[in-house]
């Protein structure tokens, strides 16, 4: 679905990410690599393909669209290093023309220089493109007030039906001066937000989107 926001014109995908085409930039947000291994130390057999299939997802976008650039908002990895890691460095050197940027995230806890041996060339704590201003988090800190596009958050939304079933579906929520990305990764968890009355949400209904109505 096309938008358009701080006058420019961005792509949502279904795939729960945006595609900024005039800078050929791939935004998305909260891959947690990492999280189905940290599990596993800790007793719980979860399938490290989890993650697979998050990457597969993310190379299907890269077929589909002319992407330069794969700005990380936050929390590509889930905890310390662990073997899935090794699954992104492979995929990473499948793909080693695109530059990607990380704008750290809380579970994002190794340094510029370490991120590098990852394939990950830059890594910030925000970044200004404006009109945009990138972050993990938008309750941090913005001197320049430019429009906020962050994740952090893995918003989603619950509609409830007249028979009181419910579907809880992950969205893109857009306010006047932000907006949250669903979080890319399918094993992340999500949270049910409460968006004010002039906040626009966009729902993913599997490959389509869908615009919340008041």
């Amino acid at each position: 679905m096309e938008i358009l926001l701080a006058g420019e014109k961005l792509l949502l995908l279904p795939e729960k990410a945006i595609f900024w085409e005039r800078k050929k930039t791939l935004l998305l947000s909260d891959l947690h690599l990492g999280k189905s291994g940290h599990f596993r130390k800790a007793g719980i057999p979860l399938p490290s393909k989890i993650h697979e299939e998050d990457l597969d997802r993310l190379t299907r976008i890269l077929e589909k669209h002319k992407i330069k650039t794969i700005c990380l908002l936050g929390d590509l990895f889930h905890s310390t290093h662990n073997n899935e890691w090794k699954q992104f460095e492979k995929w990473r050197a499948e793909h080693s023309s695109l530059e990607i940027i990380l704008i750290k995230g809380n579970h994002d806890l190794y340094d510029a220089e370490k991120m590098k041996q990852h394939g990950i060339e830059k890594c910030f704590s925000s970044l200004e493109e404006p009109p945009f201003f990138f972050i993990h988090d938008r309750e941090d800190e913005n001197k320049n007030q430019l429009f906020s596009i962050s994740g952090h958050l893995h918003p989603a939304i619950r509609l409830v039906g007249k028979g009181r079933q419910s579907a809880k579906l992950p969205c893109f929520w857009i306010g006047k001066k932000f907006c949250v990305l669903p979080s890319f990764g399918n094993f992340t968890g999500s949270a049910t937000i409460k968006p004010a009355g002039s906040d626009k949400v966009f729902m993913i209904m599997g490959d389509k989107i869908l615009e919340l109505k008041s």
